[in-house]
């Protein structure tokens, strides 16, 4: 099991750059790796963690490696700062290497430019949240469905589904999540068909924040029908609802998503428009 490691405190998925600061020194067949990683995830399971990092001696200033590194390696330590408010499971913490020694055999991948590999592996990058979302708003779909299927009230002969409200939230729930899951369809096929192309890229993006905005209002609508017997904690419902607010900052974000959309949608090339903010 290799678990993704990327994201460092300094970098936001509002703008999308994500230039790298941690460092990975080339000497004695191997490379020494030093700097701070964020959102760690699965790493108190993981066998390996796959550590992007720039290297050293790289001659261009968009130059990226990605290395392998075992839980035993020297130098590596975890930071165990995952407290939030959802997706708590996956133990995203932070992960902590000074001078961590990896032999020339953990290296996976090396490029001047690693922005050609994350756009040829969008489908990875940028799709794999999409489906982590649609898999929430799908649970939540269910839970509620099952919460007041079997919800009896006292002195009513029938559960909670015959009422009128409940039947109207269950119905646009259903729509909602069925475009949901239809606009991700689509992402993958064309991610299938055609590859890294802009059509692909713009779908990807339109999914993610599709998926983002159903996940939230699905989520939302199971937590105010389940009514207060699912705000405990340990509810599933709570559960999912904290992990669905969670969608639409996830990357790429909602709004990142619209951004990259629009100038998709109007044939615009990215490389006219004014960056979002001002550059150092």
């Amino acid at each position: 099991m290799i678990g993704g490691n990327f994201s460092e405190p300094g970098t936001t998925s509002l703008i999308g750059e994500r230039p790298l600061s941690v460092r990975a020194r080339p000497g004695d067949g191997g490379y020494s790796i030093t700097g701070r990683k964020m959102f760690a995830s699965m790493l108190e399971a993981a066998d390996f963690v796959l550590v992007l990092a720039y290297p050293d001696d790289a001659t261009g200033p968009n130059a990226g490696i990605l290395l392998l590194v075992a839980p035993d390696s020297k130098g590596r330590s975890v930071i165990a700062n995952w407290d939030t408010l959802g997706m708590r499971a996956t133990r995203s913490d932070s992960l902590v290497l000074d001078e961590c020694w990896v032999p020339q055999s953990a290296v996976m991948f090396r490029s001047n430019d690693i922005r050609s590999f994350r756009y040829a592996f969008l489908n990875w990058f940028w799709a794999s949240y999409t489906a982590v979302y649609l898999g929430i708003a799908v649970a939540a779909y269910d839970e509620i469905r099952k919460v007041v299927g079997n919800r009896l009230p006292q002195g009513y002969a029938q559960s909670l589904a015959y009422h009128p409200d409940v039947r109207r939230h269950v119905a646009m729930m259903s729509a909602d999540l069925e475009a949901a899951r239809l606009v991700t369809y689509r992402s993958a096929w064309l991610s299938d068909i055609q590859g890294p192309t802009a059509e692909t890229t713009a779908a990807l993006y339109r999914a993610k924040y599709v998926v983002g905005e159903a996940v939230g209002r699905i989520t939302r609508t199971a937590l105010t029908l389940g009514g207060a017997h699912g705000i405990f904690k340990g509810s599933r419902i709570e559960q999912l609802f904290r992990d669905g607010a969670l969608a639409p900052i996830q990357p790429p974000t909602a709004d990142f998503c619209l951004w990259n959309m629009g100038a998709h949608e109007l044939g615009l090339d990215p490389a006219d428009l004014l960056p979002p903010m001002k550059p150092i």
